[in-house]
């Protein structure tokens, strides 16, 4: 008797067709590899407390001072910390081989489903420059992780399904369960899962929904966590909540997702706000045509209609949680990302894979080759197209530049491109940025405060007194801004009300080192030396390695004929300068320390400023 015929490729062409997705990630992305850190990279990596040491790591599962409940992501960045440090290549490098795992995860995944073209679709997901976002950008680890941990949860439950094996069933459920520790996108698997039992047996059974509860309960807290975390966000009140807004918006979001996909020609990864009145009826026509051709595929379910609703219902299903209609801050200033739609998306992919694959099979063998060379140009195409966005994610100014070249009203790009210029010492384009940030969201705290640094450093101190004022209406207790608008009193010469500022700023947040070494800064410039020396020593409690805040408590010792205690500080500071392998700072500490330093400098000019506190925008989560 003959032996049926294998469908499923040999171990030697899975693992050459996985190393061919891998090239193609790595050629793709090579400019990437090469970029920097921007946007909120610092809050998450480069200047996240939580990256420093153990306790950090507790903090991080814990949630405590977290935009967003990630642990997961964070994680693999207090891990990757202690490999690379700062060196931004290797985290890069980590989320294109995450980018590349998930492809070839999607390809084995189609694979099982039995749709053509699976590899083509895989390569779609590799290489469309509509994933830039995703890949090029360290802080959307959360996006690469989460992705290939919820495809490898789908592949095993898919796996466990054919062999009923409850070992693979359990896989799943954890890799779900990781996923969503990743990101919150991944709460929709339960729907996802039916979608594919759906696809494989044309039935699901009340066997199939209980292998699937697990799923929902995970999905429902992990939900109910992320809600949260997001609802603590600022709601500017710049866009209608209500659901025919909601419904309008994402009829065109929906749309224009779909054209990033089809005609990635002038792609953006934050799209112009859309702002329009919903007294129109005309303007819930992309919403209805969305519901009009869903329930066409669903209709002719039986027929040509099963693969486009399965595709359709993928992406719709993975659109759902970033549409809008659950509250995100970010959607405020844009009604669709690039990196919303990195889970979606390959619903989209796999139906052009497939189309075109069943096309390819049904032409006669002359009118093959065109169809062909019509794909390669395409592929080709799309590869160059990612290898030109990426390079726009080389710093954080080129990244800013570029978006706000495609979308200039994107507020909280003003505002970190106001941030760069203003530490070049660029300062009148640093104001005219905030001024602009200021001016298409007048709410926006951080762009006031970041204003009035500007104005102060510009010897406006009227005008970046009214800044700050301005932001602390906004954010009464906020403890950056009291603590820039005392440097501002105290570079005027306004001795008292720049103490009593910080005092105010050491009230509002009594954990902030920052603070107190900014506070005994200025009572030492003042000759206050006892009261400077408890500041130094309450900031040096909160962080005992700030080699900073260490040289100011010696010098202030000094001042105050404490010798002996001041000697042994400059000696702890100079060890933690050793074991930062900092040869540079050594050299300056011991300097310092030989010349005897009397006192810091009692000018407030010269002291007032131990480092002004400009913000980019992150305070706002980005799902």
């Amino acid at each position: 008797m003959q032996k049926p015929v294998s469908l499923d490729p040999s171990p030697q062409r899975i693992k050459l067709f996985a190393a061919l997705l891998v090239l193609c990630a790595v050629i793709a992305y090579l400019p990437a590899i090469g970029a920097g850190f921007i946007w909120d990279d610092d809050v998450m990596l480069t200047a996240n407390p939580q990256m420093q040491g153990v306790e950090g790591l507790k903090e991080i599962w814990l949630g405590k001072n977290s935009r967003d409940y990630t642990p997961l992501t964070l994680t693999t960045f207090w891990l990757e910390k202690r490999l690379w440090d700062d060196i931004p290549a290797g985290y890069h490098v980590v989320n294109v081989l995450l980018h590349s795992l998930a492809a070839v995860l999607l390809w084995r995944i189609l694979s099982i489903l039995r749709i053509p073209g699976s590899w083509l679709a895989a390569l779609l997901f590799t290489i469309h420059p509509v994933n830039v976002a995703s890949v090029a950008w360290i802080a959307e680890r959360k996006n690469t992780l989460s992705a290939a941990l919820f495809f490898a949860s789908i592949l095993a439950f898919l796996a466990s399904h054919k062999r009923e094996s409850g070992r693979l069933y359990l896989s799943s459920i954890v890799l779900f369960a990781l996923s969503g520790l990743g990101k919150g996108i991944a709460v929709v698997m339960p729907i996802v899962l039916c979608g594919c039992i759906f696809w494989m047996d044309k039935k699901i059974t009340r066997r199939d929904l209980m292998r699937v509860t697990p799923f929902l309960v995970i999905a429902l807290v992990i939900s109910f966590v992320t809600v949260r975390y997001q609802s603590r966000a600022v709601d500017y009140r710049l866009v209608s909540s209500s659901l025919s807004f909601c419904f309008a918006r994402a009829g065109v979001a929906t749309w224009l997702y779909l054209g990033g996909i089809f005609f990635p020609v002038a792609l953006s990864p934050m799209r112009p706000q859309w702002q329009s009145t919903v007294d129109s009826s005309l303007v819930y026509l992309p919403g209805l045509l969305v519901l009009v051709v869903l329930g066409l595929f669903f209709w002719k379910r039986k027929g040509w209609g099963r693969p486009f609703l399965f595709a359709s219902g993928y992406y719709l299903c993975l659109l759902l949680p970033v549409l809008g209609f659950v509250w995100m801050a970010l959607q405020q200033e844009t009604p669709c990302a690039d990196w919303w739609q990195y889970l979606a998306a390959p619903g989209v992919f796999a139906g052009i894979a497939g189309g075109l694959t069943i096309v390819s099979n049904s032409a006669a063998r002359n009118g093959r080759l065109p169809l062909y060379a019509f794909a390669c140009v395409v592929l080709v195409l799309l590869l160059v197209q990612t290898w030109r966005r990426s390079a726009i994610y080389q710093s954080n100014e080129t990244y800013c530049r570029a978006v706000l070249a495609e979308n200039p009203h994107a507020w909280t790009l003003q505002n970190n491109l106001g941030v760069v210029l203003e530490k070049r010492g660029e300062s009148e384009q640093a104001i005219a940025c905030y001024r602009q940030a200021l001016q298409d969201n007048p709410r926006f705290m951080e762009a006031h405060n970041n204003l009035g640094n500007a104005l102060s450093a510009a010897g406006r101190s009227e005008e970046a007194e009214a800044e700050f004022f301005a932001a602390l209406q906004l954010s009464p207790s906020n403890s950056e801004v009291l603590g820039n608008l005392a440097d501002n009193y105290f570079c005027q010469g306004k001795i008292g009300q720049a103490l009593a500022t910080d005092a105010k700023a050491i009230k509002a947040d009594r954990y902030n080192p920052q603070i107190y070494a900014d506070f005994g800064r200025k009572l030492a410039a003042n000759k206050q030396f006892d009261q400077a020396t408890v500041c130094f020593k309450n900031a040096l409690l909160l962080n005992p390695r700030d080699i900073v805040t260490q040289v100011s408590l010696a010098q202030t010792l000094v001042a105050a004929g404490h010798d002996k205690d001041a000697s042994v500080v400059y000696d702890e500071a100079i060890q933690n300068a050793r074991e930062s392998g900092d040869k540079q700072t050594i050299q300056t500490i011991v300097s310092i320390r030989d010349r005897g330093l009397a006192s810091p400098p009692s000018s407030p000019e010269e002291e007032a400023d131990p480092g002004r506190r400009f913000r980019t925008s992150t305070e706002t989560p980005r799902r």
